[in-house]
Parts: C-alpha cells; structure tokens; sequence
C-alpha cells in the first residue's frame, strides 16, 4: 500500500507525534510511506522519520493560504500516484481536500485532532467541514466529537475514531512508586493558556489551603504562551499565585521537558482541569505510566478516567468541584491508590498502544480501498 501523510510541520507537537507515530508504524508493517509538510524548519522528529526510511517532501510556505503548497502536493499526487492520502489538523485538511479532486483516485482520510469547542469562527467552521464532502473518511480522535461530527454535520457513514497511541515501553509504571496517603503531589502538563483553565485550579487550592490548612505540592509542566493574546492570561495566572503565598510556595512552573515519562513516575496523580479538549496526550500518557487521573468531566475524560476506577472528575467551572476531587483523592489509602494505578495501566494497554492505533488505522485503509463502508473505530 502507497500512503502519503501530510502535515503543516515535524515539530514537537501532539499531533505530529501522532502522525509520525502512524508513519513509522505504517513503515514497519510494509507499506511505502512518504511525508509531506509545508514548515521544514521545525524539525523535532525528523530524525525518527529519516531512520525508519520514509520519505519526505516540503515545501516552505509563508503566512496565509499558499497556492505553491497546493501546486506542489498536486503534483506530488499525480506523480506518485498513492493509494490513500491521509491529512491531520484543519490547515493540512484543507490542502489535501483542495488537491483531492486531482489525486488519480486516491482514498482521502482527513483527521481532526481537536473537540469543535476550539472553533473560533462559525463561519470558517463551516467551511471547513463542508469541504470533508470530498473526504472518504473523516477520523476524530475521540469519540464525543465523532458523535458530534455525525450528528452536526450528516457524516453518519464517514465519520470514525481512532485513539492516539502511545509507546507503552517508554510511558510504563515503575515497581513500588505509588505515594503513600497523603504529603499528595499533583503534575500538570499543558500549554499555560485559558483552555487549561489554570484559574479554577489555583482557587481549588486556595479552598483547600484555607479549609484544611494544606494544600497539594502543584509542577506544571509546559510553555507560558506569551503572545499578546494570552499575555493577560498569564499575567492573571501569577497576580492569583502571588495573593496566595502558600499556594505560590507549592507551585513549581518547570517548562518544556523531555522527560515526561520520568516526572509522571514522581507524582502521585495528574490533574487536567481544561474546559475542553480532543484526546489528551497528557491523560493518556498518566494512565500507561500507572498515574490516577483528576480530571474535568468533559468530551472524553469520562470514558478514560471512569470516575472511580482510575481517578476522579471533576466540573471545570467550579473551583469546589476540582477540590472536592483532590480531597477524595488525598483521602485514598495505599491500597486504593495502587489500584487505581493497576486499573490506569490496564485500560492503557487495551486501548492506548500504537500498535492498536495502526492497527486500526491500516484496516481502515483496507476497507476503503476494498470499498467497504463499515465503520473503523478503536478506543
């Protein structure tokens, strides 16, 4: 099987790990795969990409729409003449779907990687997902916004999902690392934005400080965005921790880190407080590591936490709510920690593995070019 994938960029990222994941995947299971993407000079996974032998074409794209990116994957098409053609993220969708009518009978898949809550423009919203008409497939990777695109948008018979998938040798437990009861310390990791909804978390402490006198040891791991549009965010975020002294004490912004896995193995839990998402690499990578989750109790949070089982939910609006779930949390004994921890890693290697994600993403294939409709879903 010729599959291209196409991309905006190679560089760190959830998304573009996720694809390259599927390329290398795809690679090792025997089909020719090449890689095409339209910013070269972010590079981070260029090196895996370069050892497993794919193939890669770019083209350096300025700011705004460019019609050389859809000239040269037009080309790339005709001449290579693949099998099936696969799109991540809105932009790279909108290229592939534009080239589509020129692919010489290629199967499209185009995928969105996050929830519809992050549309900022109705308009532009409906123009996107108007062009998934031309698309074969349309793969979420969650099942709320799967629902969501069949009912919204009449893609009953083209919507699917498929999970992410992690590496599960690299994101693994380590013997004997569960806390004991209390002296709790939580880990964050996200992009310090108001999606993330840090505002909620540090008034959650500050209850808790103020009713109990203690409040969990708090690490954030991720980039401060500093654009002029979340700057003020940011600036709200550190006038909150700093009338909270005790808060701001336990508190540790740590930055972009490459030892995710390792800082995850450290902590007692994860707590993921966002108002919205698609698939949260960070949840997913806390249960394969063994790590409960706290969790808002949206999109599909409920499904990968189940309240209980693996950790607990929380409403995102309410600083009480995201409290309450940390003190049921710090009230757990040994033992139920630890079986949390058994029930996170468990669900992790049903449903989170690469080789489940290419897995289904290879049938999917499969079935389009056999020209069978039936759905494709893994989670």
């Amino acid at each position: 099987m010729k599959v291209l994938m196409i991309i905006d960029h190679f560089g760190l990222g959830g998304a573009q790990r996720q694809m390259v994941e599927l390329a290398c995947g795809m690679k090792r299971r025997g089909h020719e795969v090449d890689m095409f993407s339209y910013f070269p000079k972010y590079d981070f996974f260029r090196p895996l990409l370069e050892e497993h032998r794919i193939t890669l074409h770019e083209y350096a794209k300025g700011a705004g729409f460019s019609f050389g990116v859809l000239a040269r994957l037009i080309a790339l098409l005709r001449e290579r003449r693949f099998d099936v053609v696969v799109s991540y993220l809105n932009s790279p969708n909108i290229y592939a779907e534009l080239a589509a009518p020129f692919a010489g009978g290629s199967k499209l898949v185009v995928s969105e990687r996050v929830g519809h809550q992050d549309d900022k423009s109705p308009v532009r919203s409906f123009l996107r997902r108007a062009m998934h008409v031309v698309a074969d497939k349309v793969v979420a990777n969650s099942r709320t916004h799967c629902d969501w695109l069949r009912r919204k948008w009449w893609l009953r018979n083209k919507a699917v999902y498929i999970y992410n998938g992690l590496n599960l040798q690299v994101f693994r437990p380590q013997q004997g690392a569960v806390e004991s009861a209390g002296g709790l310390r939580l880990i964050a990791i996200g992009r310090v934005g108001p999606q993330k909804n840090i505002l909620n978390l540090i008034a959650a402490l500050g209850a808790l400080q103020s009713e109990s006198g203690d409040s969990p040891q708090i690490s954030w791991v991720g980039q401060r965005d500093e654009s002029e549009l979340d700057r003020p965010y940011c600036r709200r975020i550190d006038e909150a921790l700093e009338s909270l002294p005790e808060i701001r004490r336990r508190w540790h912004w740590l930055g972009v880190r490459a030892d995710v896995p390792e800082l995850l193995r450290r902590h007692g839990a994860l707590i993921h407080p966002s108002f919205y998402e698609g698939l949260p690499n960070v949840v997913c990578e806390a249960l394969a590591t063994g790590i409960p989750v706290l969790a808002s109790a949206v999109c599909d949070h409920p499904l990968l936490v189940a309240e209980g089982e693996r950790g607990f939910l929380f409403d995102p609006e309410s600083p009480q709510s995201i409290a309450a779930a940390i003190t049921r949390f710090t009230a757990l004994s040994v033992a139920d920690r630890r079986r949390f921890s058994r029930n996170a890693r468990e669900y992790a290697e049903a449903n989170l593995g690469v080789e489940k994600m290419v897995g289904a993403y290879e049938s999917l294939f499969m079935q389009l070019l056999r020209g069978e409709t039936r759905s494709a879903t893994s989670g």
